[in-house]
């Protein structure tokens, strides 16, 4: 497995692990932060699942543009 890709699943543990500390202490000051880390971290997931599908699967054929064509 790809470091980048175990530490994206670290931290996705290590944040619920944050948001269910913060519930149980009723840590409210704590919800828009944990919120924010909560969103760039889907985005992080995102931008991980676009990186290596694309690495995956390459595009089965070279594009040319028209006018570049013999």
């Amino acid at each position: 497995m790809d470091r980048l890709i175990e530490l994206a699943a670290e931290l996705s543990s290590v944040l619920t692990q944050l948001q269910e500390e913060a519930s149980r202490r009723d840590v409210r000051e704590l919800n828009p932060p944990l919120a924010w880390l909560d969103e760039s971290n889907s985005w992080l997931k995102y931008e991980l699942a676009r990186l290596y599908s694309v690495e995956r699967d390459p595009m089965p054929f070279t594009y040319i543009p028209v006018d570049l064509r013999r």
